[in-house]
């Protein structure tokens, strides 16, 4: 047990250290040697536990999902009523812990290391595939009685988090002219206009087969 407390310890340090260097020199600097220097370890105490830089990006994308994942549980949890934790939620995906200057220093040299990487792509649908998953049991949870089907709560998902990522990509660019508060209210406003448009639709579609199925006895 011990062992095992000190290898997650040490593979923490090395993800830590890996971090600073990608955020502070780019993560084509960030060399094993460059890293080991940072984590004031040998290089092959980088190679004992980790096999490559590859797999030092994939463990520090799920390293950040973890950490996200658990701060937006905790904010989350302390509220009661469904609405109000999925608010909670929507703030949490446009506040500091989602949009900051080092993450999108890392998020942005992984992203295109993915283009040209099946192993870092796969970090990344992994990603999205977690908050994808963790923002449809809130929607499904807030909107039980909606009437909407899994598919459009999936698509809604998908929905906020491209908002999420453009946003935070302007942000990063244009800070001056792109307020995270007011796209996080007008996000929730998108939701429920999405919903409601949906239900308007599913009633205008229920409506026309009753239609369609009374003519018959109406012509009798």
């Amino acid at each position: 047990m011990g062992r095992k407390s000190l290898a997650r310890e040490r593979r923490a340090q090395i993800l830590d250290a890996f971090f600073r260097c990608v955020t502070r020199d780019g993560l084509d600097n960030a060399s094993i040697r460059q890293v080991a220097k940072e984590a004031g370890v040998q290089p092959s105490i980088l190679h004992h536990y980790f096999k490559n830089r590859d797999e030092m990006i994939e463990e520090l994308v799920k390293s950040i999902v973890d950490e996200l994942t658990t701060r937006s549980v905790a904010e989350i949890s302390r509220r009661k009523k469904p609405e109000t934790r999925f608010n909670k939620a929507i703030e949490f995906l446009f506040g500091p812990h989602m949009v900051n200057d080092a993450h999108a220093i890392f998020f942005y040299d992984s992203w295109a290391e993915a283009k040209r990487n099946e192993r870092v792509r796969g970090s990344f649908k992994m990603l999205y595939n977690r908050f994808r998953k963790a923002i449809m049991d809130l929607l499904m949870e807030t909107w039980k009685d909606s009437g909407l089907s899994p598919e459009d709560m999936e698509d809604l998902a998908s929905m906020i988090m491209a908002i999420q990522d453009g946003v935070s990509l302007q942000w990063d660019m244009d800070p001056d002219n792109v307020s995270l508060k007011k796209m996080s209210r007008m996000t929730k406003q998108l939701i429920e206009l999405y919903i409601e448009d949906r239900q308007c639709g599913k009633a205008h579609e229920k409506a026309a087969r009753l239609r369609r199925t009374s003519k018959p006895s109406e012509a009798g």
